[in-house]
Formats: C-alpha cells, structure tokens, sequence
C-alpha cells in the first residue's frame, strides 16, 4: 500500500474519530446501554461462559466492555468511546473496500474518497458510534469482512480465505447475526471460482441460514415480546424503513421527504453502475448484500421484529454501493458528483436538525439521566421508589449511583405484569401495589412510557396504563400530589399517601416547634432523616439532607408562597446549598391549605460533592414569588426566628462523601 494512502486513511481516519467524539455525553444512555453497563458488571466467569451460549446475541462485546471499564471507569463518555474508536476505524475499512472495486486509477480514487466521506460523515453510523452498544463494532469487522471478502475472491488465495475464516469467527462472538453475513461470503467462495459441488453446498448452506433464521424467531417469543418500542414491520415495509434509516437515520416523515432524493438519485447510479465490476466483486456485494438481507426480511415473516441496526451487517455493501455511484465518466460522474454533494448536505443538515439531530443540542435519546437526577435530588431514604417496566432497573442503578453519594432506596418493580399466564386487572394491581406500597409514606414512580406499553397494555386513547394512570389520574394522586416530571422517553411521578392525612393519622415530627410566619403560615416541626449510620443531623457531601416539614394555617390563605431552605456556614453569604419553591412541588399551593388539616412537605437539600466537610446551618423561611427578596419574605416569630424572615432549625454536619 502507497505512503500516500496510508497518509490519507490514517487522517480520515483522526477526523471520523473527532466527529465521533464531539458531543460524545451530551445525551444521556438510553435503555439498551443501561443493560450494556449492567451485563459488564457481572462476573468474568458468566460472561465467559456466555460466549458458548447460543442464546447469548454479543457475548465479546461485553467482555470487551468490562475489560475497559475496569481501566477506563464507566462514565457515559468512557463507556461510549470503545464504539467512538471502532467507528473512526470502520471508516477507512469502508474506502478500501469501495477502492477494490474498480481498477482503474482515477475512477479507483473518485471511488475511494466518495466512500470515505459517506462514511465519515453517516447519520446512521454516527449514532451507533455514540452508543455503548455493540453495533459500531459490527460495523468495524463487517466492512473489515467485505474488504477481505472482495480480496480473496479476486485472489483465491488460501491465506486471504482463511484470513476471512478467522475474523468470521470473531465477528461471530461479537454480534451471532454476523453469521449471516460470513454465511454470503461462504456463497462468494463457491461461486467466485470453478468449484465441485458447488450448488449442493451452497443449498446446504443456505438451509443452515433459514434454519439459524427460525431460530432466531423462535427465540423473540410471544406477540408480547414484539409489541414493544421497536417498530413492526412486513418485509417490504422493512425495506423502505433500512433505506430510511440508513441514510439519515430518521422514520419517514421526521425530515422533509426531498431529502431523500439525492440518496435515490445516488444508489441508483451505484446500482446501474455493478455492471462495470469484475464477476467476483460483483458476485460478492450481490452475495453479502443480497443473502443476508433475504434471510433477515425472511424472519420478519414470523415475528414483525424489526430494528434498522440489526441489518449493520449489511451497511458497508449499502456505503460502497453509493460509492460506485461517481464511478462513471462522462456526464455521469457530474450526476453523481451532485447527487454525492447532495447525500454530504443532507447528512450533516440531519446531524443538526432540532427535535432529531444527534448534535443538535436538543434530547434525542431518551432522558434517563435528567430524570433520574431529579428523583436522586428529591427521593428520601424511607421514601419508596418504583421503576415501570422493571427493566429500567440498570439504568436507575447506574444514575443513582452517580447523582449522589447516597445509599437509594432499592427500586420496587411489579413482575407480575410479565407472567402473561393468568388474567391480570385493576383487581389484582390494587392488591400488588396496596402490598408493595405498605408502610411508605411516599413514593416516586419512574416510568418510560413507550416501553411500558409493552408489559401495561393501556386503553385505547390512554397514554399510561395502570401503574402510570395511578400516579397520574388516581383519587389518591388529586388527593396528595407531590410532583409530575416529564423529560424525553421517560416520566417522573411522586405521591404521598394520602389515606394517613383522610383518617388523621399523620406522622407526628420529630421535633415539635411552635413558630409563626406571617399571620397564619404555623410550623408544627420537622423530621430530619439519616443518610449516614452517624444517624439525623450528618451528611455526605454529594448527597441529601432529608427534611419533612409539619405546616398549618390559622385561618384560610389568599396568596400562593414559596419555601426557602438555605444552608449555610457564613449566614449572612449567600447560601452554599438549598431548596426553593412552593409547596409539594406546587401542587398543593398555599391558597388551598384549610386550618385543623396539616400539610406535609417532603424537601431535599442536594448538597455539592465538593462541600468542605464541618458544621452548617439550616435556615428556612416564606416569601412571596413576585418578591423574592428579603423585602417579600413573612416574618418569623417564635424560638429560632432571625432578621430577614428567617428561621434557624438546626446544625448539620457535612462529611467527605467517600466516608
């Protein structure tokens, strides 16, 4: 290989790694890298064993990951780059599969650069690059095995083969449906050159493939199973879907529909242009294209699963195929030459593009992150918190973790919504939750609506089904609601119990106080609950300090307030933590509280992880929205009250958070 070349694919290659790494965790890990981190946490001998299980789809991405995480950390950016790195390096692979195409000089070149930029610049391959999920490296060894494909069959060398043999082998461990594509390139082996018994094989093999295939739909499951967040799909559907998908990584209708034609216009001049290849390139982009796409829609038959990243495999062909699309003289390059312009625009224009483009700046992916940082900001340790589906269970474990340094509460799931076996109703979800939910006096629904739909069916015209309609609709929630979030993919709920507030068995302070704000605004008391085994009153910097606080009101309020709760050292500085707001997240406003009803307000006070650790005050006080200045603040009377319309409640003491 000429220095030139080297040069030019080692600088492609720095530039798709920067466009891989710009914005790299800006968004947050969605649902499937949750489940990435949490099967690299398991044991080395579970995920050793799991490459000889059938059933196990990318064992050797997984070991792969733990073996980083161990020396990288596990980050969104560190868990994401081992895709980053093996993006930027599927690119180059990508040129020079498209530069053994064509053997003369200059259309060799043209061929090379339009598969390069294709490459460095794809929605589609941009995204999973910016994933911790396994399919950037799918990419990789899959244009490494068209590149060695298209080698060995205008060789016919043993070593080019067995080459291609080995790496099929480790594509194999990395992601089971690359068999499909080592399957095609087994077809460009018998058909490439004169060999014996060359139509029987390749039945035979082709019989292994439809055999893998039904397989594989046996193993999604029941209707249940395909009823989820990925779309269903017959195969014509599926095949409109993957061209969509894999030029500007949207669903029709998301961008404007002319930006598709330039992506016609181009794999049409590619299409139109295999006749110039030699038969053994032709033969294998028909044969690694062709077969392993068959096969998949062949499955859709059965199950209607379908997700465009399923068919990576076959994405280096689609690359190299647009590439021959300048391959031609004449007027023709000019043709291509614009309709490749076109296909550079519109990429980078989908790149940008507000609501979808992944570097946009707007959440694309689903907002596990932000709302799992609200709840780590609000939740209490006696507080119950309850994930929908279950399987969002990683994902709140990996963000809790890393939001405070506080020990969450462990999520409560409701599994039997996954039997399917027996009937299961309002009845039977009124007596799980009743039996779940005893004793809490509070709790935090997280939800993601589309796959909860999965597993909690709703009504038609619903957006929730029973467990979101509870924490959303229910008596109980109009009764004592505490608080409704919601963030792209995913939703956040609170609710108090409000069945101990309707018989009067309220929970009672821990520390009684007797102190007026205003006229009419009286504080009970308050409950500081422990994070530490030091007990109430020391807490981690980079956790919560819990507070409940007991109100009532002398007589009926005309106005809406809001709730300072600042902490400090130097008191008369501006506060070094604190919490701001009305009441129950303003959905029991001031305005509706009634004399002889007493009003509970669950707080947090998110402390910074770079707190200096000593001792700190705690100060609360009212004030009006319209004026938060300490000229709109209600004056304190009573034991603890100071200047400004603040009251003293207590000392803390904050420790490093690592103790």
């Amino acid at each position: 290989m000429k220095r030139s070349l080297i040069a030019i694919l080692l600088v492609t290659t720095f530039v798709a790694l920067v466009i891989r790494l710009y914005r790299l965790d800006a968004q947050s890990l969605w649902l499937d890298e949750g489940n990435s981190w949490a099967m690299a946490m398991q044991p080395w001998s579970v995920l050793l064993l799991d490459l000889a299980l059938p059933n196990a789809a990318y064992p050797l991405y997984h070991l792969l990951l733990k073996g980083w995480i161990g020396l990288a950390g596990a980050s969104e950016w560190m868990l994401r780059f081992p895709s980053a790195l093996a993006g930027a390096f599927s690119v180059p692979l990508l040129a020079l599969a498209a530069r053994r195409l064509v053997s003369e000089p200059d259309r060799r070149a043209v061929v090379t650069v339009a598969a390069g930029l294709i490459g460095l610049v794809s929605p589609f391959a941009i995204w999973y690059a910016q994933e911790a999920k396994v399919y950037a490296l799918v990419l990789l060894v899959s244009a490494a095995m068209l590149w060695l494909t298209l080698r060995a069959a205008e060789s016919d060398r043993s070593c080019d083969w067995f080459w291609l043999l080995g790496l099929a082998a480790v594509a194999f461990l990395i992601h089971r449906l690359t068999a499909l594509l080592a399957l095609g390139a087994a077809l460009v082996w018998l058909f490439s050159r004169s060999r014996r018994y060359a139509w029987p094989i390749a039945g035979g093999l082709l019989l292994i493939g439809v055999g893998m295939i039904a397989a594989m739909a046996a193993g999604v499951g029941s209707d249940r199973a395909t009823s989820g967040a990925a779309p269903a799909a017959d195969p014509l559907r599926a095949l409109w879907l993957t061209f969509t998908r894999f030029s500007l990584d949207r669903w029709p209708g998301d961008l404007p529909w002319f930006w598709l034609i330039p992506w016609l216009v181009l794999l049409g001049l590619g299409l139109s242009n295999l006749r110039m290849l030699t038969r053994p390139a032709a033969l294998t982009l028909g044969l690694t294209g062709v077969v392993p796409l068959a096969l998949f829609m062949l499955q859709l038959l059965f199950t209607r699963l379908y997700e465009a990243r399923y068919l990576m495999i076959v994405f280096p062909v689609w690359v190299v195929i647009l590439a021959l699309g300048v391959a031609r003289a004449g007027w023709w390059r000019w043709l291509g030459g614009l309709a490749l312009a076109g296909v550079l625009l519109t990429s980078g224009l989908a790149l940008i593009q507000p609501r979808f483009g992944l570097f946009s700046g707007d959440p694309v992916k689903e907002q596990y992150r932000e709302a799992i940082g609200e709840l780590a900001r609000r939740v209490h340790p006696d507080d119950a918190i309850v994930v929908h589906p279950g399987y969002l269970r990683p994902l709140c474990t990996y963000y809790m973790s890393r939001w405070s340094a506080d020990a969450p509460p462990e999520p409560i799931t409701f599994a039997d919504f996954w039997s399917g076996e027996t009937s299961y109703g309002q009845r039977e979800w009124d007596a799980e939750r009743r039996a779940a939910l005893a004793g809490y006096t509070r709790s935090f629904l997280l939800i993601a609506p589309d796959h909860a739909r999965t597993v909690d069916p709703p009504l038609p015209g619903d957006e929730y089904g029973l467990v979101g309609n509870f924490w959303a609709f229910s008596r109980e929630q109009r009764t004592w609601p505490c608080g409704i979030w919601r963030f792209q993919g995913v939703h956040l709920f609170c609710q108090e119990a409000p069945e101990a507030y309707i018989t009067g068995a309220v929970a009672q302070p821990k520390t009684p106080m007797a102190v007026t704000f205003g006229n009419d605004i009286r504080l009970l008391g308050y409950t500081l609950k422990a994070t530490t085994p030091a007990g109430p009153g020391v807490y981690r910097a980079g956790g919560n300090i819990p507070l409940s606080l007991f109100w009532d009101v002398n007589n009926p309020l005309t106005e809406d307030y809001s709730l300072f709760i600042h902490l400090c050292r130097d008191c008369e500085q501006p506060p070094v933590a604190g919490d701001d707001g009305p009441p129950l997240a303003g959905y029991l406003p001031t305005s509706t509280w009634l004399p002889g009803k007493p009003a509970r307000d669950d707080r947090a006070v998110s402390l910074p992880a770079d707190l200096p650790p000593g001792q700190y005050q705690l100060l609360i006080g009212w004030y009006r929205p319209t004026d938060p200045s300490p000229a709109g603040r209600l004056p304190a009377r009573g034991e603890g009250a100071l200047d400004a319309g603040r009251l003293f409640l207590t000392t803390i003491e904050v420790i490093d958070g690592d103790r």
